[in-house]
């Protein structure tokens, strides 16, 4: 009888002991599968290389959600460029008439590109077509044009020559044209973060070319060296909140050894003195990416008042001697 008691005590005793190293074995298993990963893919969007990168244990989630996010880019691309003749831009810009009916995403934009516009004093404008064109930054052709032609071209700019009316319509005289390059990319940024928002991702960062935005907490994040290429000046922490950056290095020709960048003063037709590069923080990416160009345009002195009369805005200016200066809360997301 003690015999048989014995045998099965020892038998229970391996019992649980299996039980144990298969429940073991098994949440090894579960933690392996579930184990965070981080996706990456790039493309050429915007003029510019978009990475995405995402983390989360589902791999094909996170790839689907990656490709719905791109396509979004794409369709923000093709929305708003002028590089094709048939895209709404072009035929608006194309347009015989004065009063322009527009897709509402496309006057949506323009009420924001309004007020930015009124808040910066006209130092940030999307009705410089013209004068982008006579200096080629819209081809490979980029030279200094003639006084006599940036003039002509600033006569057929401005945006005192553009007026909402408010039901999908504006008034445009007829030879201006739009460019959105200012505020487009940070403008598909935030779709694409709401693309993967939708799409059940919890981390997430997307980077258009300086323009960036994330889901979720600890990403840092690197801020461009205008002076040194691949080299990063500052890192800061995102926590909620968008960066975008507007530098004389990101589009430009050299000739004679002065530097004749993109970021166009709407007043003078001529690129803008006296800094290197605006970084925003904002919680909309398009704003942050419409902002850096005004401060950039505004200069130090004015920029850095506007900002400071901002809420939930930071600012990280570079002037042309490469002297850093920052808002009052700028610092705080700095990362050492």
């Amino acid at each position: 009888m003690a015999l048989n008691k014995k045998n099965f005590i020892y038998s229970i005793s391996w019992i649980v002991l299996s039980i144990i190293l298969f429940l073991i074995g098994f949440f090894i298993a579960r933690n392996s599968s579930d184990e965070i990963k981080t996706i990456k893919r790039t493309q050429i969007l915007l003029g510019t290389v978009v990475e995405i990168q995402v983390r989360d244990a589902d791999d094909k989630k996170a790839e689907d959600a990656i490709s719905k996010a791109f396509a979004e880019m794409k369709r923000i691309e093709d929305l708003f460029t002028t590089f094709d003749n048939k895209s709404p831009v072009s035929r608006i810009n194309n347009s015989a008439d004065t009063i322009i009916n527009v897709e509402s995403e496309i006057y949506n934009l323009i009420v924001l590109c309004d007020s930015i516009t009124k808040l910066s004093n006209g130092c940030f404008d999307v009705s410089l077509n013209n004068i982008i064109r006579v200096w080629g930054f819209d081809s490979d052709n980029r030279h200094i044009p003639e006084a006599s032609v940036i003039d002509s071209a600033l006569k057929l700019s401005g945006w005192k020559d553009v007026k909402l009316f408010g039901e999908n319509k504006i008034f445009k005289q007829r030879k201006v044209e739009l460019n959105f390059g200012a505020i487009a990319k940070g403008y598909a940024v935030d779709k694409a973060i709401n693309i993967l928002r939708k799409s059940g991702i919890k981390q997430a960062l997307v980077n258009a070319g300086g323009e960036v935005s994330v889901i979720g907490n600890n990403w840092i994040v690197g801020i461009q060296h205008p002076d040194e290429i691949n080299s990063i000046i500052k890192r800061i922490k995102l926590n909620g909140y968008t960066v975008a950056t507007s530098g004389d290095y990101e589009q430009y020709f050299e000739v004679d050894g002065v530097r004749y960048h993109h970021i166009l003063d709407p007043e003078t037709g001529y690129p803008s003195k006296g800094l290197q590069s605006v970084t925003i923080i904002n919680k909309s990416n398009a704003f942050a990416d419409a902002l850096a160009t005004a401060v950039f345009v505004m200069g130090e002195e004015k920029g850095m008042k506007l900002i400071e009369s901002l809420d939930d805005t930071e600012v990280m200016i570079i002037d042309e001697r490469g002297r850093i200066s920052y808002s009052t809360g700028f610092e705080n997301y700095i990362v050492n």
